[in-house]
């Protein structure tokens, strides 16, 4: 009987060994499944955090300070609202582009849909942008661009938000006209 005994602790032993291997290969499997995710977001991460950190030290060039922000793949918008200022920076493969505006000089702000033929019956969005009409005449607007489909594929979240920041914008303008009239 203790030969026996040894026996089927030995193959309960070989058993558990193999169900460990087994249970080591899987857990390596799905590490390595996981891996590209996981430094993907890490990446995109430190992407934003560096326009973040671009966006926030334009701002502080210009003495505003950014209270209210978003950031995108190929753009940054800051909101400083004591000083009543956007800054807003595009970043292509080529340069980076920075805004700065001073809502003062702004009139109104709306959204602009640009779109491109693509044959008879079928159009295809090529630009969204946030139009700032500027105070005053003969002076031109200040356009900034969330979508261009040079740069980007299509559009992830852009409608959200630049319908955000145009409602940010017009309220923080019409409060300052209710605040000249008062």
């Amino acid at each position: 009987m203790t030969v026996s005994y040894k026996n089927q602790y030995i193959k309960k032993i070989k058993k558990h060994k193999m169900d460990l291997g087994t249970i080591i290969i899987g857990v390596i499997c799905i590490a390595l499944c996981a891996l590209p995710f996981v430094l993907t977001n890490k990446n995109k991460k430190n992407k934003e955090k560096e326009l973040l950190n671009s966006l926030k030290d334009f701002a502080k060039q210009h003495n505003s300070e950014i209270t209210d922000y978003e950031i995108s793949e190929s753009y940054a918008i800051g909101l400083d609202e004591t000083k009543r200022t956007i800054s807003f920076l595009q970043k292509t493969k080529e340069n980076v582009d920075l805004q700065f505006i001073e809502l003062n000089t702004i009139k109104n702000c709306e959204i602009n849909n640009i779109s491109k033929s693509l044959g008879k019956n079928e159009t295809t969005l090529d630009k969204l942008n946030l139009k700032l009409n500027v105070i005053g005449k003969n002076k031109p607007s200040i356009t900034l661009e969330f979508f261009n489909s040079d740069i980007s594929f299509q559009p992830v979240n852009e409608f959200d938000s630049i319908e955000k920041w145009n409602k940010i914008i017009n309220s923080l303008l019409q409060n300052q006209q209710q605040n000249k009239a008062a």
